[in-house]
């Protein structure tokens, strides 16, 4: 009897033995990794029509000369001496425009494994990371040390991926902060001055870019962490914290602030009462009222002080378009999920079921689609005053939404030029890499996408990738098909799956 009862005990415990076995197996199974693109000599494009970003217009019948990394020469079709084993690329009938830059970007610990190649497959080979790790090792989040890295090895041929050219804190965000996320010191709830200047103080020390500012920044804390932030040469970015108006925002120095809603947050009639909820059960983001009760003279008030201030504005629209189509077959059933993994699908689904959860009425819906295009409005207002403009996307497809985003600009008012100027030139200004970047001109950085069709014409054409070049290194159709390929696989890869599963299991808190 005993043994025939450990016989039955041993069988029982088998199946969830060999399936725990195979769940680490897969955790600890190398992947290879995306091959980089390496060309050792140089690479003309003979025939390209060249798109004058800063100019807004396309020079027909160039030739653009890449050696050693650089742009070494842009001249008429002819005109251009070419070395030997040049290898020459027919561009007639194409358009070059300089490579893009997704400019809120979330860079996580696992996107080696899916996105950083596929935002070089999309032509974006520079972004600006929103968010670090809140403590060294975290399993979810990459730190700084993690980027400059990654990068390093991007621009040395030993990895395909973008620059990551600036990253920030982890977000100071308030009380509460501290208790989401155990093992880390008192001043992360940044509910003080003194918790927030300590705040700046930790991360500065791991040589970030910027501090990232979030909802739940009291006033006096947010006050001084500008001020510290200021004088350690650091800048403030982020959310425009909800107890400090956008004005306020600009005149303390925030470098940039993203989302389109700030201008519908400060712009009507309850906007003060809003920012005195702050931190409060009271406080509620009434969309339709904003909407219904916009004062263009508010908006006007903030647009100059952005204009003033220097202070650049990220609208990331395909935020604010998912939330409006929560329920729509065209965020649901969006073909280029098929690049995410099924446990990266199942989360952005939960959040969308949370935000139909919240509120599922008609009425709902209605307010969550008119605050969506009030955005898009006043974007296109926000630009018509001078403000300047970044294209972000906040991220949910790496590099595919860059382009989905320069689409949502265009439908705000800017022309296709001004679009592209978001993605192109414009980063180059905010990070000060216009001598590097930014423009198709001898000496800068050979970073670069041809297109089959113009994007001045119709900026999806964007879209139309015919190449890639990343650091003078050329990714063809065929090697840019590869990197499609091998991030589809890796979205259905079981490895993949129980390397996130125990990222997940390691890291329960909610950010």
């Amino acid at each position: 009897m005993t043994r025939r009862l450990r016989r039955v005990l041993l069988w029982s415990l088998a199946p969830p033995a060999l399936a725990v076995a195979l769940f680490f197996v897969g955790v600890l199974w190398p992947l290879p990794a995306a091959e980089p693109v390496v060309t050792g000599h140089p690479v003309a494009f003979v025939g390209a029509t060249v798109v004058d970003v800063e100019r807004g217009v396309s020079v027909p019948g160039r030739t653009v000369l890449v050696e050693r990394g650089r742009i070494a020469a842009v001249g008429p079709d002819g005109g251009v001496a070419l070395p030997p084993r040049t290898r020459r690329v027919d561009a007639r009938g194409r358009y070059l425009i300089p490579a893009l830059w997704d400019m809120h970007a979330h860079v996580f610990a696992v996107s080696p494994l899916l996105d950083l190649p596929l935002y070089v497959a999309y032509g974006v080979t520079g972004v600006r990371d929103l968010q670090s790790c809140p403590r060294e090792g975290d399993p979810f989040i990459s730190c700084p040390e993690d980027k400059r890295r990654w990068t390093r090895e991007a621009e040395e041929g030993r990895r395909v991926g973008p620059r990551i050219v600036y990253t920030t804190s982890f977000m100071a965000n308030g009380p509460g902060m501290r208790e989401r996320i155990s093992g880390v010191p008192r001043f992360y709830g940044t509910e003080t001055p003194e918790e927030a200047r300590a705040f700046v103080r930790h991360f500065a020390a791991q040589g970030v870019d910027g501090i990232k500012v979030y909802d739940r920044l009291p006033r006096e804390a947010y006050f001084a962490l500008a001020a510290e932030a200021r004088r350690l040469g650091l800048e403030v970015v982020g959310h425009r914290p909800h107890a400090v108006s956008a004005v306020e925002a600009a005149a303390a120095g925030q470098r940039s602030v993203e989302h389109a809603r700030v201008f519908l947050h400060e712009a009507y009639p309850g906007s003060a009462a809003l920012r005195a909820a702050a931190g409060t059960e009271r406080w509620r983001e009434e969309r339709q009222r904003m909407v219904d009760e916009h004062d263009p003279a508010m908006a006007q008030e903030i647009f100059a002080a952005f204009v003033a201030h220097g202070t650049w504005y990220v609208p990331t629209h395909l935020t604010r378009w998912r939330d409006a189509y929560a329920d729509h077959p065209a965020v649901r059933e969006d073909t280029l999920l098929r690049y995410l993994h099924p446990l990266m699908k199942w989360q952005l689904t939960e959040d969308l079921d949370a935000t139909l959860t919240a509120d599922s009425s008609a009425e709902a819906r209605r307010g969550y689609r008119d605050f969506y295009h009030k955005g898009l409005e006043l974007t296109g207002a926000a630009h018509r005053a001078g403000v300047k403009v970044l294209a972000g996307t906040d991220y949910v497809v790496a590099g595919a939404d860059l382009h989905r985003e320069l689409v949502q600009l265009v439908a705000a008012g800017l022309s296709p030029a001004e679009a592209l100027r978001t993605a192109t030139l414009n980063p180059a200004l905010y990070l000060g890499m216009e001598r590097e970047h930014g423009s198709i001109s001898p000496g800068k950085v050979a970073d670069l996408v041809l297109l089959d069709a113009d994007p001045l014409r119709d900026i999806r054409n964007t879209q139309r990738i015919r190449a890639v070049v990343f650091n003078g290194n050329l990714y063809d159709r065929r090697a840019l098909d590869g990197l499609h390929a091998a991030v589809r696989a890796r979205a259905r890869s079981g490895s993949v799956g129980c390397k996130l599963l125990w990222r997940f299991v390691r890291q329960p808190a909610s950010y």
